[in-house]
């Protein structure tokens, strides 16, 4: 494991060079709209390729362990998937140490709802929601939250399927002191972890196909996350698929949606075709 922490220390410098260049170099013509949900500076969601077609809409949550990240850091990802004629929904939210569990939430289902009652007219649009790291964790709330969705009055039939790149879906599956002290910082001292836990979120009723994708190399969130948390799915309606890519650790597993993508992006593009 700690060999692991070391090859995902040096890749980072070469996925900083290749996030910057598809940040702002490549298709730089290709411009987002900033577009506010709230008054917090947190609270906006950038939109790429704002279309009416029938390809479902992309709302890709990033990570960065609730305290740090943005859509910014995510544009090569928007560029990608609008590349592939896709509308594309970035949405921020508030951070940790100033905003604890469930503030993130909160904001993630407040600018879905914002861009949905934005887009009305466009009826018929599926969603498909995805998230990076600290990002499926809040990509499974969003799918799964059945009283959130109560409280936001989100049509839960709309979303077609849930995607996660390295995802935090399993709280108890988190063993590195890395993991722990995040999740310990997010949540606080008042939070039930195990209500709080997105794996007990899931229920016999949500009917939701999902794709969950980790390397087998994480040395930062254990790929038992994923695996646990689609075991469960499937214990109930066989309606998710785990994929555990070689050689892939944390960070990097989001070379998959970057730039030209890689062989293995075919997984992606392939489950979202089949919803």
């Amino acid at each position: 494991m700690n060999n692991f922490r070391i090859e995902e220390n040096l890749n980072r410098v070469r996925l900083v060079f290749k996030t910057i260049k598809y940040n702002i170099i490549v298709d730089r013509d290709m411009k987002a709209k900033h577009i506010k949900y709230g008054k917090d500076i947190k609270q906006y969601y950038r939109l790429y390729n704002e279309k009416n077609n029938d390809k479902p809409v992309i709302f890709f949550i990033h990570g960065g362990g609730w305290w740090h990240g943005s859509p910014k850091m995510c544009t090569c990802i928007g560029k990608y998937f609008a590349k592939l004629g896709y509308t594309v929904v970035l949405p921020a939210y508030r951070l940790t140490p100033l905003h604890k569990y469930p503030s993130q939430i909160e904001d993630i289902y407040s600018a879905f709802s914002s861009y949905s009652k934005r887009n009305m007219h466009y009826r018929d649009r599926k969603f498909i929601i995805m998230g990076f790291s600290a990002g499926g964790e809040l990509a499974a709330n969003l799918i799964f939250n059945r009283k959130m969705q109560e409280k936001y009055k989100i049509n839960s039939s709309i979303l077609k399927g849930l995607i996660t790149f390295s995802g935090v879906l399993n709280f108890e599956k988190c063993t590195s002191k890395h993991s722990k002290r995040l999740i310990k910082n997010y949540l606080g001292e008042n939070t039930n972890i195990n209500n709080a836990n997105p794996i007990n979120l899931i229920s016999k009723d949500t009917k939701v196909p999902v794709l969950c994708i980790h390397g087998d190399r994480d040395p930062l969130i254990n790929k038992e996350n994923s695996s646990s948390f689609i075991n469960k799915i499937n214990s109930m309606n066989k309606l998710a698929m785990l994929e555990i890519v070689k050689g892939k650790h944390h960070s990097d597993i989001n070379e998959l949606i970057i730039g030209k993508g890689e062989q293995m992006s075919k997984i992606v593009l392939e489950f979202i075709n089949t919803l």
